[in-house]
């Protein structure tokens, strides 16, 4: 049984629904009409693109098309074979002659369509070509195009997989043209990097093409030689120019004195461990004992000191008497001495502290076991004073934190306590072992960087092992889990950033490089002027594409159809809220999926998880109930066995890597049970992203099935917020239709204005995510 779209049309017009209600066809027609698997002609193609609202085709351009296309197929099929074809006609034949040979299929009609629409510009072209529609064919027979008219192409890939994948498997397609080719992101050795960009096509991606310019102009590698930017070629260009297109590509240097820099990042980082979060909006700050705290919120003109507090407190009974005499011989045993104050007493004595000094105001809170915070001198709803209170947090053994709830204020009174705690020699060096020296010729460097490093030191905490980096070997390497899953092997993170993580699992630490020179993506792209050209299943919705053309002069977007009806069948998303039920759920699905039925065999299932360790996670819940599954996290193993024709039963648990790009054949029996069921297991950033995950299966008009479950705690705090609301909206509802009350009204008042909180918040992520 065959799972089919409802909106797949037929020849007469009919959608599926319309099919099965019609009591003029027999269930006999009806199994032909969904099986049938013809491509479409070329006036069709050309229909399709015709009735596309952003296609800026004119009518003149699609009739040299149709001329091209036209004759080069009718000549491929001819015994002839071409003889009397010219100019761009003979080109394309020669092209689709060479894929036939070489590949063992000959270039579909969409393909053709493509090749003629970059062919006949003499600006740039993004075109999209639906996943599974052979856009790697596309590419190198426009690159073999551009390089027999004189011209040097570099080809952009999203992942380096990617393109030592393409550059194998077309490299004989490019020796029976007789053009060179190369890929640039396996080359440890510049003299290799430099015979490399001799060839006529380079593939790659955009951070080796960036690096590769940027160490041939200022470090003198003579890498490129007299190669210029000519033509570029962007596969996934979505990817590169849109989620891509602000990343940076640094070079940087080393230098001797960085290193005396690690003692201060070592501060850094032992000052911002010191603060936790205590709940979703408050962040606790260190631990202080409570005279120092009483003391710091006494204005000087007081003459308060730490004795006087230590003696209020034995009066109020907080500290047994003699205590104070104790600390003043020996300051040392103050520790021991308030260790057995309780947090209920510290807020009694606070509350005196207020009375006594009118420059105190504090709101005293603890915290529970469950994880509660309770306010202890909550101020009446009426009191309308001015003052500001201090939030403290109150533990036992006479400690306290100050509250933060805001990460501005975080950021400054860390970066207060580091500068604290730092000196810059030449100077009379303190006794206090937790004073850091730094030399005074970086002075400048550590006052201009000092609140960034902090910034990348809070971030540094956030972060996951297997999801944002893995460590491999003895150092930290990144993770681009949001878009293409791959482990980047070449790259560091900059600002410290590097450093704090490899503080965090207690590698070796690396010194801190000088950047010197960087390149964006844009920035590279621009430099190919109106010669880049780009392909993708996915280019987005009208904002993105228009964001596109403002960056890149020139360049027009066109989406070409698939060649034959597509056939996914999108099953109803789930929201899961824990993630225990979350992952049982998915191991329910894929079960279901491999298990036969008495309308079909087994079926393969690919699942796309967020991170490294959901996927491990996954893989491993699923046990020995699916003995044959595959684990496909990092690029750096061997995975080839991943690319095998899957089989009936056969289930892969992914990250991104087995997302944008990767194709992945079925058997046959696999196809004729529905073809590959997908699931993606979290909700991406942008669209873009799921329609790349749904693209790996219902390929090449081949059926198939996807599915979104998405556990509710791995959302974003405003999602949950705009999920949660709508089944309060819901109740409210339910509660409206027995009769509405103010308490109906306050609620639903509540829930709209919740709703709008949450929509600004998304979109201002989204923007920012965006740049």
């Amino acid at each position: 049984m065959n799972y089919v779209t409802p909106t797949l049309k037929f020849q007469d017009g009919k959608n599926v629904t319309q099919l099965v209600s019609d009591v003029t066809i027999t269930d006999e027609s009806l199994l032909k009409l969904l099986g049938r698997d013809e491509e479409k002609d070329l006036d069709e193609i050309l229909e399709e693109i015709r009735q596309q609202e952003l296609n800026q085709i004119d009518e003149a351009l699609l009739n040299q098309v149709k001329d091209i296309v036209s004759s080069v197929d009718q000549n491929l099929r001819s015994p002839n074979r071409g003889s009397q074809l010219q100019g761009l006609k003979k080109d394309l034949f020669t092209l689709c002659q060479a894929v036939e040979r070489h590949k063992r299929f000959r270039p579909r009609l969409t393909q053709m369509v493509s090749w003629c629409l970059m062919a006949l510009s003499k600006l740039g072209w993004l075109i999209q070509v639906g996943t599974g529609e052979g856009k790697s064919c596309i590419v190198a027979m426009f690159a073999a195009f551009r390089a027999k008219g004189g011209d040097k192409v570099d080809i952009m890939s999203s992942s380096p997989v990617l393109a030592e994948r393409d550059c194998e498997e077309w490299r004989e397609f490019y020796k029976y043209l007789k053009i060179s080719i190369d890929c640039n992101t396996n080359k440890p050795e510049d003299k290799d990097l430099k015979k490399c960009y001799e060839c006529k096509v380079v593939y790659g991606t955009a951070y080796h093409f960036a690096g590769d310019w940027l160490r041939h102009h200022f470090q003198r590698s003579d890498i490129l030689g007299q190669r210029q930017f000519q033509c570029a070629i962007v596969d996934e260009v979505d990817s590169l120019m849109l989620d891509k297109g602000l990343q940076v590509v640094y070079i940087s240097s080393d230098m001797p004195a960085m290193q005396h820099l690690n003692p201060l990042l070592a501060l850094i980082w032992s000052s911002v461990n010191q603060y936790s979060k205590i709940d979703s909006q408050t962040t606790a700050g260190p631990i202080y004992p409570f005279p120092d705290v009483v003391c710091e919120n006494i204005t000087a003109d007081e003459g308060v000191d730490k004795f006087t507090i230590l003696q209020m407190a034995e009066d109020a009974g907080t500290l047994l008497r003699g205590t104070v005499q104790s600390i003043r011989d020996d300051p040392s045993l103050l520790p021991e001495k308030i260790v057995s104050v309780t947090a209920h007493q510290l807020a009694e004595f606070f509350m005196v502290v207020e009375m006594k000094f009118p420059s105190c105001h504090f709101a005293l809170h603890v915290k529970h076991n469950d994880g509660t915070l309770e306010e202890l001198n909550p101020r009446p709803q009426d009191d309308i004073s001015e003052r500001r209170r201090v939030p403290l947090l109150f533990y036992n053994k006479g400690s306290c934190r100050y509250m933060y709830s805001d990460e501005d204020t975080v950021l400054t009174t860390a970066e207060e306590r580091v500068k604290s705690l730092l000196q810059f020699t030449p100077c009379e060096l303190s006794p206090d072992p937790e004073v850091c020296h730094v030399p005074g010729f970086l002075t400048d460097l550590v006052n201009s960087k000092l609140k960034v490093w902090i910034k990348k030191a809070f971030h540094a905490k956030t972060m996951t092992k297997g999801h944002e980096y893995i460590i491999q070997g003895r150092g930290v390497v990144p993770v681009d889990y949001s878009c293409t899953g791959v482990v980047e092997n070449n790259m560091k993170w900059s600002d410290g950033l590097q450093q704090f993580l490899e503080m965090k699992h207690q590698t070796k630490l690396s010194d801190m490089t000088v950047i010197t020179n960087y390149m964006s993506n844009v920035c590279l792209l621009q430099k190919y002027g109106d010669q880049i050209y780009g392909v993708s299943g996915t280019l987005g919705h009208k904002s993105e594409i228009e964001t596109l053309q403002k960056l890149y002069t020139g360049i027009k977007t066109c989406r070409i159809p698939s060649f034959k009806h597509r056939k996914l069948f999108e099953v109803e998303g789930v929201i899961v809220h824990e993630e225990k039920e979350w992952i049982e759920k998915i191991c329910s699905v894929i079960m279901e999926q491999i298990t036969p039925t008495p309308f079909r065999y087994q079926r393969a299932v690919l699942v796309i998880c967020e991170t490294i360790n959901q996927a491990e996670a996954l893989h491993c819940a699923l046990g020995d109930q699916v003995p044959e599954k595959k684990l496909y996290i990092n690029n750096n193993m061997d995975n080839s066995a991943i690319f095998k024709k899957l089989k009936a039963g056969e289930v892969i648990v992914a990250t991104n890597l087995a997302g944008r790009g990767t194709d992945l054949k079925v058997s046959d029996q696999v196809n004729n049970a529905g073809g590959l069921f997908v699931v993606q297991t979290f909700l991406p950033k942008n669209a873009r992203v799921e329609q790349q995950a749904f693209g790996r299966t219902a390929r090449q008009g081949s059926p198939g099935s996807a599915q979104l479950i998405v556990c509710f705690s791995h959302l974003s705090e405003p999602l949950q917020m705009l999920i949660g609301t709508e089944v309060v909206l819901e109740e409210v509802a339910g509660a409206a239709v027995v009769g509405p009350s103010e308490l109906v009204l306050e609620v639903l008042i509540e829930a709209v204005v919740t709703v709008a909180m949450a929509a600004e918040r998304v979109v201002w992520e989204m923007e920012r995510d965006l740049w």
